[in-house]
């Protein structure tokens, strides 16, 4: 039978963490009544004045300082969903009409995804350990209805070919496809070699939207929760004609007034097959502005003229975030002997049957 979240499934785009699930920010059981806003308007609306006055601080070494853990979860998609109309900004009554409540939006995943109910399914991640966010990017006091912002109408600009192009640049490596032929095979998370998620470019995954920034005078960490990808930024350089392709690829970086900015291109292989967004051509650019003390605007352009007519922009708030703790990624390091011996199995039962 059909549900309400299944029809809405039909019109939503696709979630930044994986591409088999949908965006489904679309209804809410919540309401926010017309007190609690007036409250917010005039308790809170000094801070916007505030923010804009605010002055970054600087390192001992003279630049902007943007350094500290940051958390970038939220709950607004890449691609804007057709629900909004077409609207980037939204006021806070039209997300909550809009957009699925995070416990209905917990429940479905946990009723299609890895805890879902059958013989085939061996389980996984339960509800407890997804943080997706509660609310849609909050930019200049208004709701972001996608995180691209350029072109306005918040899709990407593909060129006629470029879907296929990328398509192909996936499909290219005989290994890390989930294949058990030898543990090579296995997905690179499967592996714990990088993270699962978008971390170059950062964005919102179900879980460990963490990430640190770590300045000194000739470099810049970027330090990602999830899998401990950590991206080491050369300031003041230029890329190098390396004889190899670096996992996380090569970054170069500069401060423009208040803003780190970021320039990163020569992926690995395997890393273009395995990302959403990486491909074999990318130039990705990233700023990083502090805009409070407990808040970054963190903006990404991605330019690939053989995949794009443009390149195109998405942005999204940061703010302080907790702890960073390792990330031990024991699932592979454990499963892996189950995994491939489960393969002989198969093989073994198949001769068998022969």
């Amino acid at each position: 039978m059909e549900t309400k979240i299944t029809k809405m499934l039909k019109k939503a785009p696709l979630c930044p963490f994986m591409n088999s699930i949908k965006d489904v920010f679309m209804r809410t059981h919540f309401r926010t009544n017309a007190l609690v806003s007036l409250i917010i308007a005039v308790f809170f609306g000094p801070l916007v004045i505030a923010a804009e006055n605010y002055t970054p601080p600087k390192t001992d070494f003279g630049v902007p300082d943007v350094q500290g853990v940051w958390n970038y979860k939220t709950r607004t998609g890449l691609e804007r969903a057709d629900v909004y109309g077409g609207e980037l900004e939204v006021d806070e009554e039209t997300m909550l009409a809009k957009m699925v409540s995070t416990p209905d939006f917990i429940a479905f995943l946990e009723a299609t995804g890895a805890e879902a109910p059958g013989p085939e399914n061996v389980g996984g991640y339960n509800g407890f350990w997804i943080t997706p966010g509660d609310a849609l990017a909050e930019m200049n006091g208004k709701y972001r209805s996608s995180l691209i912002v350029d072109p306005p109408d918040g899709k990407i600009p593909w060129r006629e070919e470029g879907q296929a192009i990328r398509r192909s640049q996936q499909d290219e490596l005989p290994m890390g496809m989930a294949e058990s032929d030898g543990p090579e095979g296995r997905t690179l998370s499967d592996r714990c070699l990088i993270s699962f998620a978008s971390t170059a470019p950062f964005m919102s995954s179900l879980y460990n939207n963490h990430m640190q920034i770590v300045q000194g005078p000739t470099h810049v960490v970027l330090l990602a929760e999830m899998v401990h990808n950590a991206r080491i930024v050369r300031i003041d350089e230029e890329f190098k004609a390396l004889p190899y392709e670096k996992w996380l690829g090569d970054s170069i970086g500069y401060y423009e007034g208040d803003t780190l900015v970021v320039q990163t291109k020569d992926f690995n292989g395997w890393q273009v097959a395995k990302e959403r967004l990486v491909s074999s051509n990318i130039l990705l650019t990233e700023r990083f502005t502090r805009v409070a003390n407990n808040k970054l605007h963190y903006t990404f352009t991605i330019d690939d003229p053989d995949l794009y007519t443009q390149p195109w922009t998405a942005e999204m708030p940061m703010y302080t975030g907790e702890n960073l703790y390792e990330y031990a990624c024991h699932e592979g390091n454990y499963a892996m002997r189950a995994i491939l011996a489960g393969e002989r199995r198969h093989e073994a039962d198949a001769r068998s049957a022969q």
